[in-house]
């Protein structure tokens, strides 16, 4: 019995494995069987609606989008994803394609069953060098599928971007894409990883002095600014012009953990130019990094013709006593033309008989009275800096109310609150050697440490700049503003207000070596910036201001024709008919074809900026749009959309149904051999007669 019992608990194990086998066998052929019947709606978004889906696209097509990355660009990398998913819809969907540098093209244009078509666009697609409206771009993919043809279908828009800053900006809260009654899924592309560095110029300024003469040398000041990577990073700056005797190159590195770097560049002109040639302009390229887009900016050289400043001041005569007897504007004056030989002309003028011709060719208007300026006199200003001259505002030595101070904030419309009474400080305190780091006196930055600390300021007009702190060019010791700044809205000009009047009772200033650097360097930069009142940024429509001129004509930055670009006719208004497209020089030309001037046209550096955005922030951006939001979708691997006609994608599951099926029929195969073998039934024998 021993015996049998062991031969028994033998033979249990062994069949209990052939059940587990046969169990297994028979579990996987279920498996098999259903995946086969549901492999073409795995991976699909819309799997189980049983709906046509409408489609929108928005790709971003930004200058942002220019980022090379390890497999081309992120355009590039954007519209093998669109392509993907547009190849992946069925018969009756629908699909429309918007792209995000201009929402307004696919305005009021219907979700098309036509997906060649949206293919085509696709394929024609290069990255522009205006920014990305995202915003307007989801607004307009909201008003598509809220049109007639999108009703009973599944509403899905997929947002094909890198999302780096310069695509998505600020982030403002988005308006509602969808409605109760028609919901609308988000999709967004996985963002892929940056790789590499990237600097850029952020600025192009012409630093020739201003009123020097044709012999005058001319050179530019480049700034470069780091846009993403902290590491130490190198690159090669050149410069070009239509009237340079040859290109400028200089190495430019910036160290670990540096954000920006100024240099300037001598240029040397042809001998044959003249101050008045219309071509004078330059370019400045760096080596290409990770955004091409930002490595590049114009400039229009600034005019070697004299410079003129207006005074405006009660005239005095015979002065008595000393040199601390001077009046404000005669300071002024002095420190703007401290010799016969400067190369500034300046023009004394009694606030009686000020009016608009007082500034015919002036760059500068300093008020020095300005408790006798009367209304239409402030509109002759106004009209000034709009046009782009400068004007510096001083508070009336003599009087100790200064009523005008509050009003004339309130006409220049400057974010600040300025009490009605200057007040005295006791004991006096003395400028800080802050270093300006934009605005007026960015260029006298070396000097302020040096010459600042020694001028004393005994009596001020408070001004409360709130959040505007960058207004600030000089301040004292105790915080308080000394000399402010502002561009009113819609001007070219800028506007200086000094809280401290040009008086030795006032401040010391007059009296120590920062008055004639300060008075100097205003003079020349506001020469500098109505210089660059031929500049245009990309998308803009530009306004010549210069009569005769029938049309932009780009060209290259030696002065040559640019290949397969086309000029831009100009209004009798001096308007242009459409946007500019492209950045680089544009020619200004008469009805005759012959050159007038320059403009320069700019891109906007914030717009293509390639740092990356958190990917949760994006997603929490998204959401304030009121959509759903679906799982990020991953780029497939594969050439560029113009490579074969079509991108490689990943495999579809639904083609693998029929491999699916072939793996179930083999499973039953194996589960019936199984089964046979594992039954032990035996064939009885037949007995023998």
């Amino acid at each position: 019995m021993d015996l049998l019992r062991e031969a028994l608990r033998r033979t249990e194990r062994r069949r209990r494995v052939e059940r587990w086998l046969l169990l297994a066998v028979r579990t996987a052929l279920v498996a098999a069987a259903a995946a086969a019947i549901a492999a073409p709606f795995i991976g699909s978004p819309d799997a189980g609606t049983g709906l046509p889906r409408s489609l929108v696209v928005v790709i971003d097509d930004g200058i942002a989008s220019a980022e090379r990355l390890d497999a081309g660009t992120a355009l590039e990398r954007s519209v093998r994803l669109a392509r993907t998913r547009i190849d992946g819809l069925s018969e009756g969907d629908r699909v429309a394609v918007v792209l995000a540098s201009r929402p307004e093209l696919g305005a009021g244009v219907p979700a098309s069953l036509d997906r060649r078509a949206a293919l085509q666009r696709l394929d024609a697609l290069e990255s522009s060098e205006r920014g990305a409206d995202m915003v307007g771009a989801l607004a307009t993919a909201g008003a598509i599928l809220a049109m007639p043809e999108s009703d009973g279908t599944e509403r899905v828009v997929l947002v094909a971007s890198a999302f780096r800053e310069g695509s998505v900006g600020p982030m403002p809260v988005l308006g509602a894409l969808g409605a109760p009654d028609r919901p609308i899924r988000l999709e967004i592309e996985d963002a892929p990883i940056p790789t590499g560095h990237n600097l850029r110029i952020t600025a192009l300024d012409t630093d020739r002095v201003a009123g020097a003469g044709p012999d005058a040398p001319a050179s530019v000041r480049v700034t470069v600014a780091r846009d993403r990577g902290d590491g130490a990073a190198d690159a090669v700056l050149r410069v070009l012009g239509p009237t340079l005797t040859a290109a400028v190159e200089r190495p430019i590195a910036l160290a670990a953990g540096e954000r920006e770097r100024a240099v300037t560049l001598q240029l040397s002109e042809r001998p044959s130019v003249g101050p008045a040639d219309p071509r004078r302009s330059v370019l400045a390229t760096l080596s290409p990094d990770s955004q091409p887009k930002d490595d590049a900016r114009a400039a229009v050289l600034s005019s070697v013709d004299r410079l003129r400043a207006v005074v405006v001041d009660r005239r005095r005569f015979g002065i008595d006593g000393g040199v601390d007897q001077l009046p404000a504007g005669e300071w002024v004056s002095r420190a703007l033309a401290p010799s016969d030989a400067s190369a500034i002309d300046v023009v004394a003028v009694d606030p009686a008989a000020f009016d608009g011709r007082s500034l015919a060719g002036a760059d500068v208007a300093v008020v020095a009275q300005p408790q006798l300026m009367v209304e239409s006199q402030w509109e002759v200003l106004d009209a000034f800096v709009m046009r782009g001259g400068t004007l510096a505002v001083l508070p009336a030595a003599t009087e100790r109310v200064q009523a005008w101070m509050a009003a004339f904030i309130d006409r220049i419309r400057a974010p600040w609150t300025a009490a009605l009474e200057a007040i005295a400080l006791d004991p006096p305190d003395s400028l800080v050697a802050d270093r300006p780091e934009g605005g007026m006196l960015r260029a006298l930055a070396p000097e302020v440490p040096l010459l600042a600390p020694s001028v004393d300021v005994v009596r001020i007009v408070p001004v409360q700049v709130g959040t505007d702190a960058a207004a600030v060019q000089l301040r004292t010791a105790g915080g308080a503003p000394f000399v402010l700044e502002w561009r009113p809205r819609d001007a070219r000009g800028t506007v200086l207000v000094f809280t401290s009047a040009i008086d030795p009772s006032w401040t010391s200033l007059p009296l120590k070596p920062l008055m004639v650097p300060l008075w100097q360097e205003i003079a020349s930069e506001s020469r500098r910036r109505s210089g660059s009142e031929r500049t245009v940024r990309v998308g803009a429509v530009p306004t010549v201001d210069l009569p005769g001129v029938a049309e932009l004509r780009p060209v290259a930055a030696d002065g040559g024709a640019m290949p397969g670009s086309r000029t831009i006719p100009v209004t009798a208004g001096g308007r242009a008919a459409e946007a500019v497209s492209r950045s680089g020089l544009l020619e200004l030309v008469d009805p005759q074809g012959a050159v007038r001037g320059m403009m320069s046209a700019v891109v906007d550096v914030d717009a293509a900026s390639v740092r990356p955005v958190d990917s949760d922030r994006v997603r929490s951006w998204l959401l304030t749009s009121g959509a759903s939001m679906g799982a990020d979708v991953d780029v497939p691997l594969g050439e560029g959309p113009r490579g074969s006609g079509a991108a490689r994608t990943a495999p579809d599951a639904g083609s693998l149904s029929p491999w699916i099926f072939a793996l179930a029929a083999a499973l039953a195969v194996v589960e019936a051999w199984v089964a046979r073998r594992v039954s032990h039934a035996v064939r009885p024998r037949k007995e023998q007669p």
